[in-house]
């Protein structure tokens, strides 16, 4: 059974999660829009658009393995708790919001 502090710090995780799909998706029209500026230049649109589709597609996959591990970790998968750790870490880079968000949940997951 999970303490409230635990708790809190898995929902942190969701709503930073959604929060930071909602930023890649302005992300992803800034990415199409840059894209279309370049369309004349056949080589250097090639490489926005390319380059804008892997760093959304991983930046995407690594928000919906955040959301996933917390919604995990809320239903008791202990396992869930090590993915948490990691990106309450990367969090903390993440100033000002994720800092706190981070070094709340850091405090939470590793304080047994």
């Amino acid at each position: 059974m999970l303490d409230n502090h635990s708790r809190i710090a898995a929902i942190v995780h969701i709503v930073l999660g959604f929060l930071s799909l909602l930023l890649l998706a302005c992300l992803g029209i800034f990415f199409r829009a840059l894209a279309e500026i370049v369309r004349d230049v056949p080589a250097v649109f090639e490489f926005i658009a390319g380059a804008g589709i892997i760093i959304l597609g991983v930046l995407v996959a690594l928000c919906l393995l955040q959301i996933g591990s917390a919604i995990a970790f809320l239903k008791g998968a202990r396992a869930a708790r090590t993915p948490l750790i990691i990106f309450s870490f990367i969090a903390l880079f993440n100033v000002p919001v994720g800092t706190v968000a981070g070094g709340y949940s850091l405090w939470a997951l590793l304080r047994k």
